[in-house]
């Protein structure tokens, strides 16, 4: 897969340019987070809502919002810890409702 192809998959192919051009020392490496998220298992379909928010959330909270974009695998796992969580303390009935809201 390549990273136009793991942007399409995500639905943030809009957002290409500002993802490869945000690392200001012009390193790459995180082009390939982005490919690495796009071969997740499952339906992604939930990502771009996602990842709009996270961008927007850096842009009125950080001092270099740009840097969000070499950041997102470290917010994806977050989410997805905060979301096992809250599934866990709400207990099985409650976390199908929960799921749903995802």
């Amino acid at each position: 897969m390549t990273f136009k192809e793991a942007l399409d998959y995500l639905g943030i192919e809009d957002y290409s340019d500002r993802i490869f051009n945000s690392n200001s020392h012009g390193e790459l490496f995180h082009l390939h987070d982005y490919i690495l998220i796009a071969q997740m298992q499952g339906n992604m379909s939930w990502f771009r809502s996602w990842f709009e928010d996270t961008v927007k959330w850096a842009e009125e909270n950080w001092s270099r919002p740009a840097s969000i974009f070499q950041h997102i695998p470290r917010c994806l796992d977050a989410t997805i810890k905060m979301d096992n969580i809250i599934i866990e303390a709400l207990g099985s009935k409650e976390s199908s409702k929960w799921k749903k809201l995802r």
